[in-house]
């Protein structure tokens, strides 16, 4: 019948999830050439979890400012490539057929100075859009996300370390996350 759950079957408990956090199901988020707002991966991290990451564990057991598997993390990302590639997609010229009009200075000569700026203004944001798809995709490619049979969670809400990322992320030892789970505090020292 095509409902949410049939399309995907945590998206009952995922939405709970995001209003119990005070958040909107429905989220925007600013597109940068080479970077993305932390929330943002978050939001999506939370939003490609499956049943093979949760293993039947709740969504809120996960720690989503950490990569919760490879697998995961690769769907979080290519669901930006692919948003940012439909959005590109619906302008109604390519970025080359913009800067063919603007360097044929007779022709654009005859536009009046809005409809100069407007072809400026989006050949300037096809540009940007095109510069966050390469640079998601050499961060894809960076950390192994590009290979086949990516690993999942299976329930674990340890989290993964990717490569590249040692230098940026601590993963929690298991001893920490039911220290955490327990209330507990985790910094022993």
């Amino acid at each position: 019948d095509g409902s949410d759950a049939d399309i995907d079957p945590l998206a009952e408990e995922k939405i709970a999830f995001v209003e119990e956090a005070g958040r909107k199901t429905v989220v925007d988020f600013p597109c940068y050439a080479d970077r993305y707002p932390t929330e943002m991966i978050e939001y999506l991290r939370l939003m490609q979890m499956t049943p093979e990451d949760t293993r039947g564990r709740p969504l809120a057991d996960f720690d989503y400012s950490r990569t919760i598997s490879a697998a995961n993390e690769a769907a979080a990302l290519s669901s930006v490539v692919d948003a940012v590639k439909r959005q590109l997609s619906r302008y109604p010229t390519t970025e080359e057929e913009d800067a063919t009009i603007i360097k044929d200075k007779g022709l654009f000569r005859l536009l009046n100075y809005e409809q100069r700026m407007a072809i400026r203004h989006r050949r300037n944001e096809k540009r940007l859009l095109k510069r966050t798809i390469a640079a998601l995709e050499k961060q894809i490619r960076r950390k192994g996300l590009d290979a086949e049979d990516l690993q999942r969670a299976g329930g674990s809400t340890l989290g993964e370390v990717l490569p590249g990322d040692e230098k940026y992320v601590k993963q929690k030892t298991a001893l920490e996350d039911r220290l955490e789970k327990m209330g507990l505090p985790v910094d022993l020292r």
